[in-house]
């Protein structure tokens, strides 16, 4: 059996590996896909909450899998099994939709979509987040940088804030929060900031 066959992290280890920025190597790629039908689904069905909180994502957890997993949300949350090639140390992953905001963020003159999503290997006891946009026709345009590329990052990456995720003059606008020094992954971030995440053409970078 495939779970017999696991080396599991201890808890000390996945902690160590989340610490990290995740055991997997930084180069893969995150992909999703957007709400499943038999045709794109409009710029209306796109910007309808259930579409997204029903539709089938790729995700890497942050590049804590080597490999990116799809996992099809019901209602805006899944869990889906994780196979000893995609990661040797989690066996599922749970996934759950957080928030959605939807602007003009490429300037073609159409809305796209924000999705952060928050996802949890396990056995673990932590969360990461992925930031994924989608064209108004469905397809995916880019996902964030993860935070953990952001200077704010101090023991653990900082966390979005769901209810303040928003698009504003063509940007993605998105409050966070940091570890400060008294904080821990128990107690989690307290430091607040916003970062301003700007479509560059080819990539979002985060203005300064």
């Amino acid at each position: 059996m495939a779970g017999e066959l696991r080396t599991r992290l201890p808890v000390a280890g996945v902690l160590a590996c989340l610490l990290l920025a995740g055991c997997a190597p930084r180069s893969a790629t995150p992909a999703a896909s957007p709400p499943s039908s038999s045709q794109p689904p409009s710029a209306s069905a796109t910007n309808a909450p259930d579409d997204w909180r029903n539709a089938t994502y790729r995700v890497t957890c942050d590049h804590l899998l080597m490999g990116a997993v799809s996992a099809k949300l019901v209602n805006g949350a899944a869990s889906v099994p994780v196979d000893i090639s995609e990661s040797p140390y989690y066996d599922d992953v749970d996934l759950r939709l957080q928030a959605t905001a939807t602007g003009d963020v490429n300037r073609d003159g159409r809305p796209e979509t924000v999705v952060l999503l928050q996802c949890s290997p396990q056995p673990s006891n932590a969360s990461v987040q992925e930031v994924h946009v989608f064209r108004a026709d469905g397809s995916q345009l880019a996902v964030l940088p993860s935070a953990n590329d952001l200077p704010q990052t101090t023991i653990l990456a900082p966390l979005y804030v769901p209810s303040g995720l928003t698009v504003q003059g063509g940007d993605i606008v998105a409050p966070m929060k940091a570890y400060g020094p008294a904080d821990s992954h128990a107690t989690g971030p307290s430091v607040p900031f916003t970062v301003r995440w700007h479509w560059t053409g080819t990539a979002f970078a985060p203005l300064q």
